[in-house]
């Protein structure tokens, strides 16, 4: 299992030429995948591997932890690199910043007895990436009216 965590890291952290491209995601993901109650094509997931690397430069990942049951793994990672180009969120595109991102994310994969991942559960801190890329105003509750006496 420790082998395919990294051939699955190593895919998102540098994808393949144009030609093997959807073949190597094919690899290691059913076709489709369920990505977060999503069916996602492999074609998908190389738009969305290409997407990353437009929005970051320098992409590493530190693997904190992984487990492993039948049918199962879940992994826990930090994503880092910079933030050079527009970034897609639930709320809005996010311009490049030029700053660095650490992006706490736990993935819990299932299995086929093949090997090959066909669900993913993708929980990333996404509130942290925006307030580190100041793509969040937050300000204080506004204060009470008075009462008029």
């Amino acid at each position: 299992m420790a082998d395919l965590v990294q051939r699955l890291m190593d895919l998102w952290l540098a994808p393949p030429a144009d030609d093997d491209a959807v073949a190597a995601f094919q690899a290691l993901y059913t076709d489709p995948v369920q990505i977060n109650g999503v069916a996602m094509s492999a074609a998908e997931l190389v738009a969305r591997a290409r997407a990353l690397h437009a929005s970051y430069e320098g992409l590493h990942h530190e693997l904190i932890d992984q487990v492993h049951a039948p049918g199962k793994t879940v992994i826990a990672f930090r994503m880092r690199g910079t933030h050079v180009g527009p970034l897609s969120t639930p709320l809005g595109d996010v311009s490049p910043t030029g700053r660095a991102v650490d992006i706490f994310t736990v993935d819990v994969l299932t299995l086929l007895p093949d090997g090959r991942v066909n669900e993913v559960w993708v929980l990333s801190d996404q509130l942290g990436l925006l307030l580190g890329l100041d793509a969040l105003a937050l300000s204080a509750p506004a204060a009470p009216a008075s009462a008029a006496g």
